[in-house]
């Protein structure tokens, strides 16, 4: 009777303990959605620019619309095509479909993106888990999984922009919640074949997820792994078709040989902020990867295609193991110049599933189930991620009305010019109605790379075949010496000598 009576109290102190931090980090976690939301809406009232690759998937979109783009290089318009089509035609049909503006449309189409993803990863989540544990667990520690993902300060960033990489997280997780039901059920991996397949042609680097799946239904589900490869296969050389038919004939030479970048070392700098500013949930994604680690037992993987067919999760857990593994092996990627930290993008979907099985041992705890969660982990998720949440703030800094009105005064100038003008941000151009006739980032890359004739686009500006140049600023700061190389840089301080501040960027006038 006393040593019953024992076990009661410490299962009634542990639910209480749980229960207390459970719900200082739903508190967190609220905070995080009203910062999301309340950053949404002013993304979504901007009529700017405020990422560079905005204007230059805005520019692709129009030229993939009317069937001219994925063009050989030429001279002018020094101008490439180094993302996958789906994320411009969507955003097409949305703003065509609902009357929106382009750059609204494609940033909506994005934060649906994200918040698609994150109920998809919740549902990831429950299902490595497996039906071992009760539904409202499964449900508990999904929901902290899209909570983790949603909240993450990245998304303040990458989730508003007119960009691919949301979009093409979405079908990638579409895929994932599929083929990993085809363990029970094989001829779903023909679907999942198909998402993996548009995500992509959304990004073409969307491979850590269908690489891992494959080689985990290898093991797991032979049939339904042939079945993922066929159906990949087919639906990505149908679109490959498509493409070659309605757009110039040079797609896989723009979206590979041009797409290139030299390396920039100093992004190790940015990348090691990011987890900084993040450290929490990558801890709290370590516990739930050593969980998983000792469920699966990787020294008795010749026994996981039996226990697959009898533990419920099993194989997802697998999947998200390696899909985070091989992401983790990536990383490397983002030291290129063009890169940025949405190449973590992916990584962190696969650390908030894992913190979904991180704290399934609290959520026990929480329901009076026997458990008795780490000191750690209570202390991360009731003390780390408030702490954590409180930066950046909940309410952005709002646009001046005297940047606006400066910004709305350089549209105009823009459009009057009878020349084309060179822009860092080429929402301007396009909100003033000129085509970008030369992308800075990539053409900079490109005459490093000797592809692109540089001493021929020198002798351009050097004789003023452009109106003006606007960039983010001036020679000798890292972002301008990365998008004009030295050749450029000295025929535009020799013919556009005249500087002049608008906001955050820099004008350089002719004589």
């Amino acid at each position: 009777m006393h040593e019953d009576f024992d076990l009661a109290a410490r299962i009634s102190r542990h639910t209480l303990i749980a229960r207390a931090a459970l719900a200082v980090a739903a508190l967190a976690f609220a905070w995080g959605v009203a910062r999301l939301a309340l950053h949404a809406a002013d993304a979504l009232a901007d009529p700017f620019g405020r990422d560079y690759g905005e204007g230059v998937v805005w520019q692709q979109m129009l030229r993939i619309i009317d069937g001219t783009g994925y063009a050989p290089l030429r001279e002018f318009p020094a101008f490439v095509f180094n993302y996958p089509p789906v994320y411009h035609l969507l955003t097409a049909a949305t703003a065509s479909t609902f009357g929106l503006d382009q750059l609204f449309a494609g940033r909506l189409v994005s934060l649906v993106s994200t918040i698609i993803a994150a109920v998809l990863a919740g549902v990831m989540t429950a299902t490595a888990i497996g039906r071992g544990e009760s539904r409202r667990v499964r449900a508990a520690a999904g929901a902290v999984t899209a909570l983790s993902f949603v909240t993450l300060p990245l998304w303040l960033t990458s989730a508003l922009l007119m960009q691919i990489d949301m979009l093409a997280l979405a079908f990638t997780m579409a895929g994932l919640v599929l083929v990993v039901r085809a363990v029970e059920r094989p001829n779903l991996a023909i679907a999942a074949g198909v998402l993996f397949t548009i995500a992509l042609y959304t990004r073409q680097t969307s491979l850590p997820a269908p690489t891992a799946t494959f080689l985990i239904l290898l093991i797991a589900r032979p049939r339904a792994a042939w079945l993922l490869l066929g159906s990949a296969i087919l639906s990505s050389s149908a679109a490959l078709g498509l493409i070659q038919a309605t757009q110039a004939p040079a797609f896989l030479t723009n979206i590979i040989f041009y797409n290139l970048n030299r390396i920039a070392w100093d992004h190790a700098t940015k990348v090691l902020l990011v987890l900084l500013a993040n450290i929490v949930p990558i801890a709290l994604g370590g516990i739930g990867f050593a969980a998983t680690m000792r469920r699966l037992d990787p020294r008795d993987w010749r026994t996981w295609r039996d226990r697959m067919a009898r533990e419920s999760g099993l194989a997802a857990s697998a999947v998200v193991l390696l899909m985070v593994v091989i992401k983790t092996l990536m990383l490397p990627m983002i030291l290129k110049s063009g890169a940025n930290d949405n190449y973590l993008i992916d990584w962190f979907v696969g650390l908030a599933i894992l913190i979904g099985i991180a704290i399934v041992p609290v959520i026990r705890a929480a329901t009076a189930q026997p458990s008795v969660p780490s000191g750690v982990l209570l202390l991360l998720i009731g003390l780390g991620l408030p702490i954590q949440m409180l930066d950046p703030p909940l309410v952005p800094v709002p646009t001046a009305a005297e940047n606006l009105a400066e910004m709305q005064a350089l549209v105009a100038r823009v459009r009057a010019s009878d020349k084309p003008v060179v822009s860092d941000d080429m929402v301007l151009l396009r909100r003033a109605g000129q085509s970008v006739v030369w992308e800075p980032a990539m053409i900079a890359e490109l005459g490093s790379a000797g592809v692109y004739d540089q001493a021929r686009l020198a002798m351009h500006v050097r004789r003023g075949a452009f109106g003006f140049f606007v960039t983010h600023g001036e020679r000798g700061d890292l972002i301008y010496d990365q998008r004009f190389t030295p050749i450029i840089a000295d025929a535009i301080d020799a013919a556009y000598p005249r500087r002049e501040r608008v906001g955050p960027l820099t004008l350089h006038l002719p004589r």
